[in-house]
């Protein structure tokens, strides 16, 4: 016992300060560090982001003032069962025109394009979803897991946050609506 006690002190040390443990996840007020995405992988998601087709973009470009961003890992069975509540979301935003002020953009955290492909011709995400195949922009995001919804402006700003499955839409369309009026 007297052995275990030093081992696991020094154990408990190192990895308790290993490089991005303290890093906190992006909450109101921060900015986003600056990364770029990938070019869009499926055909026609560039034009309605805003963007050129097949080239590499970063949130800023998009000519909205503020992006949703829902991070989403593609074999996730809790971001799979959020699609369809985003989905109806993204509608809702169309409809009622939010759409000019706000767009929403699945990143996939380790997801390629085919992957990606694949979700978006399934019919669970019906908005543009770009790939994060190293883990590059998840990483940027202090490893938030998915899914995690974030509101930015244009400039960055994080203006809303929420980690988990987002379980009232029509309180999340409430609080778009006021950031972005």
């Amino acid at each position: 016992m007297q052995r275990i006690v030093p081992v696991l002190t020094l154990f408990l040390l190192v990895f308790s300060y290993a490089p991005g443990a303290f890093a906190a996840l992006p909450e109101p007020g921060d900015i986003l560090p600056a990364f770029t995405l990938a070019p869009i992988p499926v055909e026609g998601d560039a034009a309605v982001l805003g963007l050129k087709s097949n080239a590499p973009f970063a949130i800023g470009d998009i000519p909205t003032p503020y992006v949703m961003i829902e991070v989403i890992g593609v074999y996730c069975t809790i971001c799979r069962e959020q699609a369809p509540s985003l989905t109806k979301l993204y509608k809702r935003l169309k409809k009622t025109k939010l759409d000019q002020r706000i767009t929403l953009l699945g990143i996939a955290a380790g997801g390629t394009a085919t992957e990606v492909k694949f979700i978006r011709e399934s019919g669970d995400y019906l908005y543009p979803v770009a790939v994060d195949p190293n883990f590059e922009v998840y990483s940027a995001l202090s490893e938030p897991k998915t899914p995690f919804t974030l509101i930015v402006d244009t400039q960055g700003k994080v203006l809303y946050t929420h980690r988990g499955i987002v379980s009232d839409v029509n309180a999340l369309f409430k609080v778009i609506q006021e950031l972005v009026q």
